[in-house]
């Protein structure tokens, strides 16, 4: 008997330059891969078992993305950020992130979504134990993408998406928290009660004074 029923396609996998892109985010994510880093293609084609097109262009795509940059003698490195580099975009995701919170406030009327909040910002605070910094950024990190699910905001979805903030934490995760952990951790406390009372104004209020104060130290280079 024939079986007339269409065999069902298996799910495409990543594209050869996406399993590059995801390659590099997942080494700087590790630490393997750190800011300065020279980047060998070849090592790359071997290791995915790809050509040298997908590799030439992912690395372009992380180029356009503000992860690598080319070098004269055609090879490429992770990209080390200035001092100026970092408080440029602490200043933007601040904005961007005291909007979410405003936003992500006033949806805050479902159970669910309060539960979410709450194991988001305990996470941050059980970093207070371990102190580990990175563990601190990506638990931030989370909080953010995580108010940005319950807002549906489509442009902070795209943006908290889509930014590399491992590459970014990479950078700052010597200097922050530092001497500063109960202040950090004092504010994330600060700004999820105002959260889950959904005051957004207020905690969005918070956030910004915070986050000014991060920068303030950025620039003063004081911040360990």
């Amino acid at each position: 008997m024939n079986d007339s029923t269409p065999a069902r396609s298996a799910e495409p996998g990543p594209s050869a330059v996406q399993r590059v892109v995801d390659l590099v985010l997942s080494r700087i994510r590790s630490g393997e891969y750190a800011p300065g880093q020279i980047i060998v293609a070849r090592d790359l084609m071997t290791e995915l078992g790809v050509s040298k097109a997908p590799v030439r262009e992912g690395i372009h795509v992380l180029v356009g993305e503000g992860v690598m940059e080319l070098l004269p003698n055609r090879s490429a490195r992770i990209k080390r950020l200035s001092a100026k580099d970092t408080v440029d975009f602490t200043e933007i995701w601040a904005v961007i992130n005291g909007l979410n919170i405003r936003l992500a406030a006033a949806k805050l009327d479902r159970a669910e979504d309060r539960d979410r909040v709450r194991k988001a910002l305990a996470r941050i605070q059980a970093t207070g134990r371990t102190r580990v910094p990175y563990d601190f950024f990506m638990a931030v990190g989370q909080l953010h993408a995580t108010l940005a699910e319950i807002s549906q905001n489509s442009f902070a979805l795209a943006f908290i998406g889509r930014v590399h903030l491992v590459h970014f934490y990479r950078h700052i995760e010597r200097g922050f928290p530092g001497a500063y952990w109960d202040a950090h951790l004092l504010a994330f406390k600060r700004i999820g009660e105002a959260l889950l009372e959904q005051d957004g104004d207020r905690a969005e209020r918070i956030y910004l004074k915070h986050m000014r104060w991060v920068a303030g130290l950025m620039r003063q280079g004081t911040a360990t």
